[in-house]
């Protein structure tokens, strides 16, 4: 009696789930093995496997992939109910077949099986497998979708887990072939003990239940890094990396300040935030609303300053379009930028409003003299590319210089003989210090 027969009897022969047998006894095609095949399925045997059976989705998946001559081999285990009762499998010499009702039978092997295993199977966060394990769109790696998530493979990084909320950021950005790459870490729980976070082969993903997923990337990752990660002044990303208005410059915002990166800077960690609005009456002629707002960000950034654009509304105001403001000097304020600084739609109570005019009266290219509780400023038309963020460095409490190279001249923004035009350690500390940066 073969121990092929043998294992029949133990299941019952042919009143077993296997019934009658539709073959004889035969040398498997790899040579080494034999097989029979029955009504309802089929056991094979080799010299160190020894016969262990195969039937239903399973059997037909392995059948589909080539028998004992594909990367499987021969069974090592009958198939068997999975500790969680949902469940059934098949170990195989080079991987593992499992099966449940809803998700239908995949395979799973090599590395990828290897940290499925260790991270506790299908009663792992994982649950069962998706798919069979595939070729990466790239051509590099490999990967298997669970039910709780994916683990992806390649030669350089290893097998690594990703899921929740960072998968779903990581896929949305295109998976591997976006700029982050291949995970280098399954999902880990930050130092802090707040958060979580996958590094990639070029940046990271963070989460936290109160910030949600973030990736940060590049020159900014490297001085969050540098500073501590989450544990620095910054704490946990709050956006994705995001263009300047202009393209020119780069920025990530963090629950406590931004980092700014331009190639004229390098990348700066921003400790304070202006809310910026911005109200338009007339648009610019000479430069754009974004090149006034990038160049803000660029100076402030030098004063650990950064800028948060919050909203832009068109305003339909003739009657104020040619703004009276008197003297512009601090305290006093006319009629009319009374009444045009009284339309705050959105504007919370330190944020810093601009207000797009065609121009002043008398002509000034911007005044920054506002009415007590609304911390604004006018900007005109055919104002220079420094303006804005001169005027609200006024808001900010800094005064006039007589330096053309620094943001603050007295002599005109036009006149600035250094772009970018300087913030000098002083100023910064009276700008950190207003109320309206937070």
């Amino acid at each position: 009696m073969s121990d092929i027969d043998v294992k029949y009897a133990q299941l019952g022969g042919a009143g077993g789930f296997l019934g009658a047998a539709t073959t004889g006894e035969n040398v498997a095609p790899d040579g080494i093995g034999h097989y029979r095949h029955y009504q309802n399925g089929s056991i094979y045997w080799s010299p160190s496997t020894g016969a262990h059976e195969s039937h239903g989705a399973i059997r037909a998946l392995w059948a589909a992939k080539g028998w004992e001559r594909s990367f499987l081999g021969y069974p090592m285990t009958d198939e068997t109910g999975t500790p969680d009762g949902v469940g059934r499998y098949n170990h195989f010499q080079g991987g593992s077949i499992y099966w449940t009702p809803s998700t239908g039978a995949h395979e799973v092997h090599g590395a990828i099986r290897g940290l499925w295993a260790a991270k506790g199977w299908e009663r792992s966060f994982l649950g069962y497998p998706l798919t069979d394990e595939s070729t990466t769109p790239d051509g590099v790696g490999r990967y298997n979708h669970f039910q709780g998530g994916s683990i992806y493979w390649t030669p350089s990084t290893g097998a690594h887990e990703v899921h929740g909320a960072i998968r779903y950021l990581w896929s949305t950005l295109g998976w591997e072939r976006s700029f982050l790459g291949y995970p280098l870490t399954d999902e880990t729980t930050t130092p802090d003990g707040v958060g979580r976070y996958n590094h990639f082969q070029n940046a990271s993903i963070y989460w936290t239940p109160s910030t949600g997923a973030h990736e940060v990337h590049g020159a900014i990752r490297a001085l969050w890094a540098s500073m501590g990660w989450e544990r620095s002044f910054l704490g946990y990303p709050t956006s994705n990396e995001l263009s300047t208005e202009d393209g020119t410059g780069r920025y990530s915002e963090f629950q406590h300040g931004s980092i700014y990166w331009s190639p004229a800077t390098g990348a700066l960690a921003c400790r304070e935030t202006v809310r910026l609005h911005i109200k338009c009456l007339t648009a610019p002629t000479r430069f754009s609303i974004n090149t006034m707002i990038s160049n803000m960000r660029l100076t402030y950034a030098t004063a650990q300053i950064g800028v948060k654009y919050v909203s832009f509304e068109n305003l339909n105001l003739p009657d104020l379009n040619d703004l009276d403001v008197g003297a512009c000097t601090m305290g006093s304020t006319t009629a009319e930028q009374n009444q045009l600084y009284g339309n705050r739609n959105g504007v919370a109570a330190n944020d810093v409003v601009v207000y797009m005019v065609r121009s002043t009266v008398p002509p000034y290219n911007g005044c920054a003299a506002y009415p007590s509780g609304r911390p604004s400023a006018a900007v005109v038309a055919g104002a220079s590319a420094w303006t804005m963020a001169h005027e609200v460095g006024h808001v900010l409490g800094l005064p006039h210089v007589n330096d053309s190279n620094r943001l603050m001249t007295g002599g005109g923004t036009d006149n600035i003989t250094n772009p970018p035009p300087d913030i000098i350690g002083s100023e910064a500390a009276t700008m950190l210090a207003s109320p309206f940066t937070n």
